[in-house]
């Protein structure tokens, strides 16, 4: 982070765009608008990837996605192969491997055929079903038998944190500026466009793209905008000590909580989106170790290996949901005002296409993929 630093530059006169928010979402939609000539000032309350989008558990999946957030998520897919074009050196982050979802009981079974089936129907080809038989070929080290599994060949996995800054940085290099430790205390309509008063002075700018992540309903109601039914949970995860590499995939199980993957270090990363407390005020997550012990127990059923493991650390990253699981991303209801959040702990790999789409949205383009299905007023609101 200390080489991001030394390039900020207080608010001086007026920004034509401000983001507010330093995590994945915030980072990639203003690299894209710098990358297109324009002027926008990243706003981060604390540190650039400091939340969920610097410390989930890294997957960089289509698979097991709504079929509605499937088109976003394959154009997203685009953007993660060619790193390289966007975010240079920080793109060895980024490890494509396949991804996988067993089945362990019949229940399991039915779920992974009955999905596949459906998505194939409606033209998507990227989730295939394999039978046990070829789940134990690609995978020896596996500790018991499965009922078959749904396969996504090329997604992976990646680390966060260098992936979020690296969107950072590249935005930088294109011109933007990045400032932290700056908290939003209120938000005005004037003249033209937005006041943004913050810890570090007065901002202004003539449209505000929203993407606080947990804190995201709260920005919105500082902008007039009505409530949004956003909730804050603190997903968990667990590291291993060094492993001799028995996993080249991420694993997941149908019907449960659990994912599984072993880094380069041959550390394991065990999680999968079970959740503990997350306090908004105090910006901290609980870990909640008998919840993460399910999951735990899980991968030492799929890989007896790792019973042996020692766990080293456990963590949370405080995470915004949304009732039906689906993101907000779209315009407000105020002009000038765009917002990208809510993504209940599965925003990650979507985060290079969501910048682009905000992007394309604060230019006055139409995105690419339809946002439709994640319209900001698609809620009742109070």
């Amino acid at each position: 982070m200390n080489s991001l630093r030394w390039r900020m530059k207080m608010p001086v006169g007026k920004d034509r765009i401000i983001v507010i928010g330093g995590g994945i979402q915030g980072c990639a939609t203003a690299y894209f608008l710098a990358r297109r000539g324009q002027d926008v000032t990243l706003l981060e309350k604390d540190h650039i990837a400091r939340h969920a989008s610097g410390v989930n558990a890294g997957g960089v999946r289509r698979l097991g996605r709504d079929p509605v957030e499937i088109p976003l998520s394959l154009a997203s897919m685009d953007i993660w192969q060619s790193l390289q074009d966007h975010i240079g050196d920080h793109v060895d982050a980024f490890h494509p491997c396949f991804y996988l979802k067993v089945a362990l009981d019949e229940d399991g079974q039915a779920l992974g055929v009955d999905r596949t089936d459906a998505l194939q129907k409606v033209g998507f080809q990227h989730e295939i079903w394999l039978e046990d038989p070829e789940i134990q070929r690609r995978l020896p080290h596996l500790s018991c038998p499965t009922y078959g599994g749904i396969l996504v060949e090329g997604d992976g996995w990646a680390l966060p944190w260098r992936i979020v800054q690296g969107f950072a940085s590249a935005a930088v290099r294109n011109g933007a500026r990045l400032v932290e430790d700056c908290r939003v205390i209120s938000l005005e309509r004037g003249g033209s466009g937005w006041q943004v008063h913050t810890t570090k002075g007065l901002f202004e700018a003539a449209q505000v793209v929203n993407c606080a992540g947990a804190w995201a309903a709260g920005l919105a109601a500082l902008a007039g905008e009505a409530t949004f039914p956003l909730s804050p949970y603190a997903p968990m995860l667990a590291v291993t000590d060094r492993r001799p590499a028995i996993l080249p995939a991420v694993m997941g199980v149908l019907g449960q909580t659990l994912s599984l993957k072993q880094l380069h270090t041959g550390q394991f990363v065990i999680g999968g989106g079970v959740r503990a407390h997350a306090n908004l005020e105090t910006s901290r997550g609980e870990v909640d170790i008998p919840a993460l012990a399910a999951s735990m127990n899980l991968a030492t059923t799929l890989f007896a290996d790792i019973t042996s493991a020692r766990i080293i650390r456990c963590w949370s990253g405080i995470e915004g949901y949304m009732p039906d699981d689906l993101p907000v991303i779209g315009r407000g209801s105020q002009p000038g005002l765009v917002h990208g959040f809510g993504f209940s702990a599965h925003g990650f790999q979507l985060g290079p296409a969501v910048g682009e789409a905000l992007a394309d949205l604060v230019m006055g383009q139409q995105p690419r993929i339809s946002l439709a299905p994640f319209s900001p007023n698609r809620f009742e609101t109070v």
